[in-house]
């Protein structure tokens, strides 16, 4: 059996890189032997015809869908579109990590890649066919759109003539058109910007009229000029919601909307008149005020008295609670078998033996509750803990009358223990019960 050839060798006598050798042993152009080596009848096969076997070579070349798109010069979306409908699959396919994500890389054949030519050239051709035909539609809509905004145009002048205002028109009318016309313009004169911040649902519809004319900026700007005299005036006349709720008593909301006004701004002649003789409308709606003003303060009201009862209520439940946590010294004495007069000296330091504390005596009982005899004990040791305390209390008071030259019957109980720094500091900032004068 023949020797195998080395790849180095392969590479010398066919002119091959390494990754064509592998291509050609991928695609059967080169049989690889068991023991990594080049079977030397293909490779004197492949030398013999070196063009052929080159030709063979780059019809198998691998290519990606930038590689085969740039092939072709086409885009890599409209190459991916024409694969799609010649129904071309990869002949290999690799996942590979890069920018922190798996991309999957598919590998056509240059010569399948080279096989789409006509494909490419009936799609270049149908898309320049639809692109004409886009054309043509887009034309002739153009076409039908031209007439139509021209037949809207004509409609809508005609409409302006018939029904734009006069200087001597309805006030609300003149306003009305005045904005319109600076909406459309785009021109807010000074004395007019008022009616900019006046929003009126009957503006907006009229502004799209003048549109839809297709005037000029010259005609609309002639036109407003026109009444800018007269809605200057008017302007000068509008009250405000709140002014007019003021003067009218009623909410603005309860205006009439047949009542002429501009973005719920009244014109103030009409309101002096309407205020002078109220109409039935004024009259009902003031009754209807008055009267929603009584139901509410009879609702405050009941709901005050449903406030005071809770309270009055909750108070008594309180106090009940509270009285029904207090036992008196007779209970607690029978409890624990102690004297009555015992019991009353060991009271807790707020004076009452609430029902949960005697719960916890009884409980975890102490020492001094077992008996009469440790009971006793424990009340003389507490009155004279007291005593002591007291005449500790009575000494410091006489020492503080002492420093401060302050008769004893001022100076509190609760006053401090009378060391020379605390003294120093009452010395140079009397308290109140040791100034000269008694506090007022």
């Amino acid at each position: 059996m023949a020797r195998g050839l080395g790849r180095n060798a392969v590479r010398q006598s066919l002119g091959l890189s390494v990754w064509e050798i592998e291509l050609a042993v991928t695609t059967g152009l080169l049989r690889r032997l068991p023991d990594r080596t080049f079977d030397p009848v293909s490779v004197r096969a492949a030398e013999a015809d070196i063009e052929h076997f080159r030709q063979l070579l780059a019809a198998e070349r691998r290519c990606t869908i930038t590689e085969a798109s740039a092939r072709l010069g086409v885009s890599a979306d409209r190459f991916k579109r024409i694969i799609a409908a010649a129904g071309l699959a990869p002949v290999a396919t690799e996942e590979i990590r890069k920018y922190g994500q798996t991309l999957t890389v598919r590998y056509y054949r240059a010569a399948d890649v080279d096989a789409l030519a006509d494909h490419v050239h009936a799609d270049a051709e149908l898309r320049a066919a639809a692109r004409a035909v886009s054309r043509s539609e887009a034309a002739r809509k153009a076409v039908q759109t031209r007439k139509l905004n021209l037949a809207r145009a004509v409609a809508a002048r005609a409409e302006i003539e018939a029904t734009k205002p006069t200087l001597d028109a309805d006030g609300v009318r003149v306003l009305l058109w005045t904005a319109a016309l600076m909406a459309a313009a785009g021109v807010w004169p000074g004395p007019l910007r008022p009616l900019h911040r006046m929003a009126d649902p009957r503006v907006p519809p009229l502004t799209e009229i003048l549109r839809d004319a297709r005037l000029s900026r010259a005609e609309l700007e002639a036109m407003l000029a026109e009444l800018t005299p007269r809605s200057v005036e008017l302007v000068r006349l509008l009250v405000s919601p709140r002014d007019a709720e003021q003067e009218l008593g009623v909410p603005v909301e309860m205006v009439p909307a047949e009542l002429p006004q501009f973005g719920g701004h009244l014109l103030a002649p009409l309101l002096r008149e309407a205020i002078s003789s109220p109409p039935p409308w004024l009259l009902r709606a003031r009754a209807e005020v008055e009267l929603q003003r009584a139901v509410q303060a009879e609702k405050r009201r009941a709901a005050e008295e449903v406030s005071q009862r809770r309270r009055a209520e909750r108070a008594a439940v309180d106090q009940a609670t509270r009285a029904a946590s207090r036992l008196s010294d007779e209970s607690v004495a029978e409890m624990f078998g102690i004297p009555a007069d015992v019991i009353r000296r060991l009271r807790p330091a707020s004076g009452r033996w609430a029902a949960d504390h005697v719960a916890r005596l009884l409980r975890k009982t102490p020492p001094w509750l077992r008996d009469e005899s440790a009971a006793r004990a424990e009340a003389d040791r507490r009155r004279h803990r007291a005593e002591r305390k007291a005449a500790r209390r009575l000494s410091w008071r006489s020492l503080w009358a002492e420093a401060l030259g302050v008769p004893l019957d001022r100076i509190p109980d609760s006053v401090g223990r009378p060391t020379r720094a605390a003294i120093e500091a009452a010395r140079r900032e009397p308290p109140r019960w040791a100034r000269k004068t008694p506090p007022g």
